[in-house]
């Protein structure tokens, strides 16, 4: 059921519509089923970063892994995502042409794109320098495959960073995550002074 918030927020759109709602909340629901299903190690990465709103170095600090090593397990959690999300579509007759997934399917992948592949979520996120990030967007623009694989690639990660966080209290979040961060840096300052 939606919140207070959003029931106003749905009045003042112009009337409530049950069937959006249920449709959304089906998704959500669907989505948190696909992320429960990710091993724990790409998980934790995702939810910090795309659900919880968290930098890089943030999710590095609380996980005690590299930056390097979390844009690489966020970029295969998304792709794991994504890939599930995929599998729920179902192209409607005569329109198969138009879905992101039959472009992506129907039409042959050129080598260059194999290379382009690995960058995609840190094209999304601006971490791509401007050089890799030009020769990226020239590369989009004549591949129609890599157009729609990123577009649902785009869809995944917006639907990520919508999806609530189920029975989460941001303030509580917030104060829990210091403590975390502090007890880890006391442990931290333990071992280094032995």
């Amino acid at each position: 059921m939606p919140n207070r918030k959003k029931l106003q927020q749905l009045e003042t759109d112009g009337g409530i519509k049950p069937e959006s709602v249920a449709i959304r909340s089906e998704e959500a629901g669907r989505l948190r089923k696909i992320i429960q299903r990710l091993p724990p190690q790409y998980r934790i990465v995702l939810v910090l970063r795309d659900m919880e709103g968290l930098k890089d170095e943030e999710v590095a600090e609380i996980t005690g892994l590299r930056p390097g090593t979390v844009r690489v397990r966020l970029h295969r959690a998304r792709l794991f995502v994504r890939m599930e999300l995929m599998k729920g579509l179902k192209p409607r007759p005569g329109k198969a042409a138009a879905s992101s997934r039959a472009v992506f399917e129907e039409q042959p992948r050129p080598a260059r794109c194999k290379a382009m592949f690995a960058e995609l979520s840190d094209y999304l996120d601006g971490k791509l320098d401007d050089s890799l990030c030009e020769e990226l967007e020239r590369h989009m623009k004549g591949c129609k495959p890599c157009q729609a694989f990123l577009a649902s690639l785009k869809t995944t990660v917006e639907q990520c960073r919508r999806s609530p966080v189920e029975g989460l209290d941001r303030k509580r979040a917030a104060r829990l995550r210091k403590k975390v961060l502090a007890d880890y840096e006391l442990v931290i300052g333990k071992k280094v002074r032995r």
